[in-house]
């Protein structure tokens, strides 16, 4: 392992993030002001998006250390509802990115989408806002159907699941297979 290339890698990720945070920066100053004071309040909003999804994680994980004094029904629907509680941050995120026509409209820890504006922001936003949608009414679906244990709709719900859990799977090993190819040539 080469401790050099790790240390440009960290030096790489923090000018991009820094080069990401300019051009938003710049972009944002080119807006109107109502424009810019509906970003302040979708960012708070999205903060609060963030705080939606660690209560639910908060009360899920209470319940499932508590569970001898809590029906056993309510653990697996506090682990649905924490699944669909991306969907309000998600739909923000969108949200803003279309009010913006800039993505991402925030900057935030982890890999760096590439910085894009106009029309292709704006479809990447109503793709966050329907990405949120339709996860918000996968797990509420799936909620519904543990919690009166409909046998009709619980299986095509676990074959859905199973089949998307499989094919992220191998799509990430054969991508993770072809990084560690392409990097050895």
């Amino acid at each position: 392992m080469n401790p050099t290339a790790n240390a440009q890698d960290a030096a790489t990720a923090k000018g991009a993030s820094e080069g990401l945070k300019l051009h938003l920066a710049q972009h944002l100053e080119q807006q109107p002001e109502t424009t810019q004071a509906l970003h302040q309040w979708m960012k708070r909003l999205m903060v609060a998006g963030v705080g939606i999804i660690v209560a639910t994680f908060i009360v899920a994980l209470y319940v499932s250390v508590a569970w001898k004094s809590v029906n056993p029904i309510v653990i697996p629907l506090a682990w649905f509802v924490f699944a669909a509680s991306v969907a309000p941050a998600m739909v923000f995120l969108g949200l803003d990115a279309i009010i913006l026509r800039a993505f991402p409209p925030v900057v935030l820890p982890g890999k760096l989408p590439r910085f894009v504006t106009g029309n292709r922001a704006g479809w990447t936003g109503w793709a966050f806002v329907l990405g949120a949608l339709l996860v918000a009414a996968f797990w509420g679906v799936f909620a519904y159907a543990v919690g009166t244990f409909n046998m009709v709709m619980l299986e095509p719900l676990i074959r859905v699941l199973a089949g998307v859990v499989g094919v992220g799977a191998t799509i990430s090993v054969l991508y993770s297979i072809y990084q560690k190819a392409t990097r050895s040539r």
